[in-house]
C-alpha cells in the first residue's frame, strides 16, 4: 500500500487529533493507522509504501521513531533544479478520477494526438 498524502492535506484518519499542523502530509502516526487497520483486517502480509516529500531527513525520523514502512519513495529529493513535476490521470474516458487536491487543468495548447 503506497500512501502519499500531500503535504497540504490531513489524512481523515487523523482529521480529530490535536495539533493539526503536525498531521499534515505522510507521518509516522499514519503508517502506524495504516499498519494497525491492515493488521486487524488480516492483511499483515501487505507492505506500506511511503512517499510524498522524503529526503533523508524525513527517512531518519521515520526510523528513529520505528515507523513500521517497508519502503521509502525518495524521487525529487533526488533531483537538483526545477524540474521536478508530476502527472496525474484526472479523466479516464470521460470520467473524473483526479485524486484530492488535483484537478483537471484544461490547456489550449495541447493537441490529441492518439485517436
Amino acid at each position: 500500500m503506497r500512501l502519499d498524502t500531500s503535504e497540504s492535506l490531513i489524512d481523515v484518519a487523523l482529521a480529530g487529533e490535536p495539533h493539526p499542523d503536525q498531521h499534515r502530509g505522510v507521518t509516522p502516526m499514519l503508517a502506524r493507522r495504516v499498519r494497525e487497520a491492515l493488521d486487524d483486517a488480516g492483511h499483515r502480509h501487505v507492505r506500506i509504501v511511503v512517499s510524498g516529500g522524503f529526503d533523508a531527513a524525513k527517512i531518519e525520523r521515520f526510523e528513529a521513531e520505528s515507523t513500521p514502512v517497508d519502503a521509502y519513495g525518495v524521487g525529487s529529493s533526488l533531483l537538483r533544479g526545477g524540474n521536478d513535476f508530476t502527472a496525474d490521470a484526472v479523466r479516464v474516458v470521460g470520467r473524473a478520477v483526479a485524486k484530492v487536491g488535483r484537478e483537471e487543468r484544461p490547456n489550449d495548447r495541447l493537441e490529441r494526438v492518439v485517436y
